[in-house]
């Protein structure tokens, strides 16, 4: 049902132009402020203690709550509780207009989302969120960006390989191939020169909206064979 929920939410998004964009909230600085002052370790930075206790609870609590949607309300209301974290995570509105930087805003905004929510369901794509907004505030310590290139490691490449699949497919294979095994690489860098290769020529504005826009539907299509293949199987 993951598929449904990522369809859904796509084309209210779309079609309706329901974009969460007003609706999102700084609320990274009050959250470790409120941490910091609980647990005077989290200060000194830089060790694994602060990644666990910043965000394990938000992850533990989300859990939580999903879990009583799902006995107060069954399915139809843990899956419509799905699609409002999904709603407010992703945004393929943008996608509307000319977007600098537009292959790290698609992958922020679109395909890291879609990943994390298809493959690990509502709770670990709030691990992933929660991680990803975390970084972004504490980008000093380091296990933060660690833990952030981990968890970017496959969608980042997935993502790769469908910019090779509907662009130029030796030039980004070529680069995408030679970068496959190199660990924790700058993954934004790296994404925007998979872009630019499977553009060529072709680097305007709207050439690269067209590309992500295709690279969307092959992810769309991947997940409605792989949702297909697990209900006939």
């Amino acid at each position: 049902m993951s598929f449904l929920v990522i369809l859904v939410c796509l084309i209210l998004q779309w079609s309706l132009n329901l974009t969460s964009a007003p609706y999102q909230r700084n609320w990274a600085e009050h959250y470790v402020t409120w941490m910091r002052n609980k647990f005077a370790k989290l200060a000194e930075g830089h060790n694994i203690f602060g990644v666990i206790v910043l965000a394990l609870p938000i992850v533990i609590v989300s859990s939580l709550l999903f879990t009583i949607v799902y006995h107060l309300f069954g399915h139809v209301g843990y899956l419509l509780f799905s699609l409002a974290l999904l709603w407010y995570c992703s945004d393929v509105t943008f996608l509307k207009q000319e977007t600098a930087d537009i292959f790290s805003q698609s992958y922020k905004k679109i395909f890291s989302v879609l990943f994390w929510y298809f493959v690990f369901g509502p709770v670990g794509l709030t691990l992933y969120i929660v991680v990803r907004t975390l970084q972004t505030y504490l980008f000093e310590q380091k296990y933060f960006t660690v833990l952030l290139g981990v968890l970017d490691w496959l969608p980042m490449r997935l993502l790769g390989l469908s910019f090779a699949l509907v662009g130029n497919f030796g030039a980004v294979f070529k680069e995408w191939f030679k970068v496959l095994w190199q660990g924790l690489l700058d993954n934004h860098m790296q994404l925007n020169s998979w872009g630019d290769a499977a553009l060529g020529a072709d680097k305007n504005n709207a050439e690269q909206v067209i590309l992500v826009r295709r690279a969307l539907i092959v992810w769309l299509v991947v997940m409605a064979l792989v949702t297909i293949g697990i209900w006939v199987g």
